[in-house]
């Protein structure tokens, strides 16, 4: 232990001068009648367990006995006062001896506070780089999250783009006016729904090609995960597929089209790149399309920029791509992003899940078991 960490740790200890590990006699406060439960808020605390961290890791205070839907709890004297600190299934609690008022629960919990920021800065924040480094991280798996944003933009596009039925009048005009508004706002809601349901589509895709990095000769030692994240979508395809093959090639080809007219005009500002979005001005004839002729294909030449036809063709092509990535290219990984799993990178249990992914079925039967432990850990019965 270098004298940096020496340092941190004893400045961590200093700022809990006043706590202390209990007296053996000391009375459960969890599980007798003497405790005084206060739930703490879960702001003050988001990651409950820094504070087993400072209490049991650096102060070295001993665990308590973990019961039924816990996941731990440490006992330990403020001032002389007996209290623990319990994580359990539905937040953090802290508990106080009843015989004793004199222990304000905010000066308690603001000290812990204060010693996780010190702890954080001086002792966790160079830990937290290297293991990033050595790739021993747990990448959350968001793909249910982001496949729901994309399929609720989707269905709301479809829903508008669905044809209404109108009242008819015996004044033309009248009839006309209102058909006109009709399509009008169904092509305004289909095609606002629709740029984000292609704006979703790409951020679950992204997603998707972060957890299949695993399933595609990851390398701990040559992979760097930072970088990798923050590559553009089209990069983190090419290191995924061979975009070389045929198949691969075509729907890299369609889905940069997509991206480039729909989804990357919208997100700077409606402008096309190479200032394909201006006006050139011809001497007597007016403001031109940079574009020309070829402003047929602008997204700013209809009315609305994603019409019907388009959004259906989208949508074929999103549809295509991604049974081709479940079915063919990358089943493995797809089964992984479907089951909901957090992405586990240290080197032992990555290496036993890629060893079970090499067969589908004791792949599928290896995520319910890692399922049903996970729920497990979630509802604090294990």
């Amino acid at each position: 232990m270098d004298d940096a960490l020496k340092t941190a740790i004893s400045n961590v200890k200093l700022r809990l001068r006043d706590f202390a590990v209990p007296k053996k006699d000391a009375p459960d406060l969890v599980w007798g009648s003497e405790g005084q439960r206060i739930s703490i808020d879960r702001h003050q605390f988001p990651v409950p367990n820094l504070l087993l961290f400072i209490l049991h890791g650096v102060c070295g205070f001993p665990l308590g006995w973990r019961g039924e839907k816990m996941h731990w709890c440490v006992p330990f004297a403020y001032k002389d006062i007996n209290c623990t600190i319990a994580f359990e299934k539905f937040g953090l609690r802290l508990y106080i001896n009843k015989s004793n008022s004199k222990v304000n629960p905010k000066e308690v919990l603001g000290k812990l506070e204060k010693a996780i920021g010190s702890a954080e800065k001086h002792i966790l924040s160079t830990l937290a780089q290297q293991q990033i480094s050595d790739g021993n991280i747990t990448i959350a798996n968001n793909f249910h999250k982001l496949d729901g944003q994309y399929h609720y933009f989707r269905e709301q596009a479809e829903t508008a783009y669905i044809p209404q039925e109108h009242y008819k009048s015996n004044d033309p005009v009248e009839g006309i006016s209102e058909i006109l508004n009709r399509n009008f706002n169904a092509g305004r809601s289909g095609s606002f729904n629709a740029l984000a349901m292609i704006d979703a589509y790409f951020s679950r895709l992204e997603h998707f090609f972060v957890l299949a990095l695993a399933f595609s000769n990851y390398d701990r030692q040559s992979d760097n995960l930072v970088e990798f994240v923050g590559m553009v979508w089209s990069d983190k395809l090419k290191r995924i597929l061979n975009v070389n093959e045929t198949s691969v090639q075509t729907f890299y080809e369609q889905l940069v089209n997509v991206k480039e007219k729909y989804r990357n005009t919208f997100a700077h500002g409606g402008f096309e790149k190479s200032g394909q979005s201006f006006y050139f001005h011809l001497p007597s004839f007016g403001a031109i399309p940079a574009s020309m002729s070829g402003h047929r294909e602008s997204v700013h030449f209809n009315l609305f920029p994603v019409e019907n036809d388009s959004f259906n063709n989208i949508c074929k092509l999103f549809d295509e791509f991604d049974n081709y990535l479940k079915n063919d290219a990358l089943i493995s990984a797809w089964q992984f992003a479907d089951s909901g799993l957090d992405l586990i990178l240290e080197e032992k249990k990555l290496s036993e899940m890629l060893a079970e992914s090499e067969d589908v079925d004791s792949f599928e039967q290896w995520i319910d078991r890692e399922g049903y432990i996970a729920d497990m850990y979630a509802n604090a019965d294990y």
